[in-house]
């Protein structure tokens, strides 16, 4: 399973920058990276190459940070995952794009989902 975090960054200039300057720093690699605005605050998801240290690294900088398995496909096998789950009544909760051409996303069941899709050939990343 591949682990996403997220963070809740002020929304000000120079707030993304001191995190992706952090990560950096601590040479922890973004692989993906997904943001949404929500007011004063943004939420920054992310998908890492250490997650588990990048988790601790946050939390060393009072940042508070929540981990979450996630789900990765082929972009090319997207559009029949979705309606697979949709037809087998999963919700999907958000997603976004990575490099590689593979879109990841958050479900609301994940064991269900990874046995709904592996039985349907599609790979799952993670």
């Amino acid at each position: 399973m591949t682990k996403q975090f997220s963070v809740f960054l002020e929304n000000k200039p120079g707030r993304l920058a001191s995190l992706v300057e952090l990560f950096e720093a601590n040479q922890i690699r973004i692989l993906a990276m997904g943001i949404a605005e929500a007011g004063n605050y943004g939420i920054v998801r992310c998908i890492v190459d250490a997650p588990e240290k990048a988790a601790a690294v946050l939390r060393n900088a009072n940042t508070a940070v929540n981990l979450s398995d996630v789900v990765i496909v082929e972009m090319t096998k997207f559009r029949q995952a979705v309606r697979i789950l949709g037809e087998n009544g999963i919700n999907i909760d958000y997603a976004y794009t990575m490099d590689g051409g593979k879109i990841v996303f958050k479900v609301d069941e994940l064991g269900k989902t990874y046995s709904i899709l592996s039985d349907a050939g599609i790979k799952i990343d993670g």
